[in-house]
C-alpha cells in the first residue's frame, strides 16, 4: 500500500460485470489494487468527491467503500484507532490518514439537518363516499394551518392518525372516526412488545407500536442511503395523542441512520402554548417567515425556545 502523502488519483478500469478495478497511480506500474463491486460504487464515488483535495492514499477511498455500508460507517471505522492504526477491511490505516478522512467527512456533513414534520390528524373531516388523499379528507382552519406548516417547513412530512398510525399527505384513505380514547382498555392477543419492552395487550398499545414502526421506517427512508443525513423531527401533537405514544417509549426509542433530534413545538415553544388558537398563530407566523425567506433563497430561522 502506498504511503505517499498526495490527494487520491487512482487508476480505474471498468470490468464487464459493472465492477470497477482500482489501482494505485505509480510511475513504475501497479503498486496496489482492489475491485469495487457495482453495489459499492456509489459510496466510492462519494468518498472520491469528499477526499478529492485531502492527502490520503490512492486506494483508501476504494478500500473504505468495499468495507463499509455508508458514510456514517466509514467515519466510525476510521475513528476506531488501536495502537495508532485503524483496521478496515483487513487493511491497517495510519492514524494520520484516518483523522484526515474523519475531518473531511465532518466538514462535508456540516450542513442543515433534514427537516421532518409529523402533524396530528383532524377530528373534522369531509363526508366522502370514496377514498381521497388524506390532506383533502381533513377540514377546518386548524388542519389547514398544520397542512401548510408541514408542506412549507418540512423537507418531508407525515400525518399521525389514530386509525392509520402514519400517513403520507397524498395517501388515499376513506372516511373514519377514531381517536386514542377509543383504543384504551380494549384487549388484544399479541406477543409483540412496545419500544419500552412491555407486552402489547391493548389496542392503544398496538397503535403506539404501529406509529413507532412507521416513524422508524419513514426516518430511515427519508434520511438513509450511502449518505445518511442528520434529521430534526418535529412532532405537532396535542396531549391526547402525544401522551399515550410517549408513555410507551415511541419517541425515546426512535433512531435513524444518523442523528435524530425530536422536538414538540406545541408544548415547547412559548408562542404555541395555550390552545389551538395560539398554535395556529405560531404556525401561521412560521409559514409566513419561511415563505418570505425562501423567496430570498434561504430558510426560516425564527423559532425560539421555551419550556412547558
Amino acid at each position: 500500500m502506498s504511503d505517499a502523502t498526495h490527494v487520491p488519483r487512482p487508476r480505474e478500469h471498468e470490468l464487464p460485470n459493472s465492477n470497477l478495478a482500482v489501482s494505485s497511480h505509480w510511475v513504475h506500474g501497479v503498486r496496489d489494487a482492489t475491485v469495487v463491486e457495482a453495489d459499492d460504487r456509489p459510496l466510492y464515488r462519494l468518498l472520491m468527491d469528499i477526499l478529492e483535495d485531502v492527502h490520503v492514499s490512492d486506494l483508501m477511498p476504494a478500500r473504505l467503500a468495499t468495507a463499509c455500508e455508508d458514510l456514517v460507517d466509514v467515519k466510525q471505522s476510521v475513528e476506531n484507532i488501536d495502537r495508532g492504526r485503524a483496521d478496515v477491511g483487513g487493511v491497517g490505516w495510519g492514524m494520520g490518514y484516518c483523522y484526515t478522512v474523519r475531518d473531511a467527512i465532518e466538514d462535508y456533513r456540516d450542513r442543515a439537518p433534514f427537516q421532518l414534520v409529523a402533524v396530528g390528524c383532524s377530528g373534522s373531516k369531509y363526508d366522502v363516499d370514496e377514498p381521497v388523499p388524506a390532506e383533502e379528507l381533513y377540514r377546518g382552519a386548524y388542519w389547514s394551518c398544520k397542512r401548510d406548516y408541514g408542506m412549507e417547513i418540512g423537507d418531508d412530512r407525515r400525518i399521525i392518525s389514530a386509525q392509520h398510525a402514519l400517513l403520507r399527505f397524498d395517501e388515499e384513505i376513506e372516511y373514519y372516526e377514531r381517536t386514542p380514547d377509543d383504543l384504551g382498555g380494549i384487549p388484544v392477543d399479541s406477543d409483540q412488545r412496545l419500544p419500552t419492552g412491555d407486552i402489547v395487550d391493548t389496542l392503544l398499545d398496538q397503535w403506539a407500536l404501529q406509529v413507532y414502526e412507521k416513524l422508524t421506517q419513514w426516518v430511515h427512508e427519508a434520511t438513509g442511503g450511502i449518505d445518511p443525513r442528520d434529521a430534526e423531527l418535529e412532532i405537532l401533537l396535542g396531549r391526547k395523542y402525544r401522551d399515550p405514544l410517549e408513555d410507551r417509549g415511541v419517541f425515546d426509542r426512535l433512531r435513524g441512520p444518523a442523528a435524530v433530534e425530536i422536538s414538540f413545538p406545541f408544548q415547547e415553544v412559548e408562542q404555541a402554548q395555550g390552545g389551538n388558537g395560539n398554535q395556529m398563530g405560531w404556525m401561521t407566523d412560521e409559514v409566513e417567515a419561511a415563505t418570505a425567506i425562501a423567496t430570498d433563497g434561504g430558510r426560516s430561522t425564527t423559532r425560539d425556545g421555551g419550556v412547558e
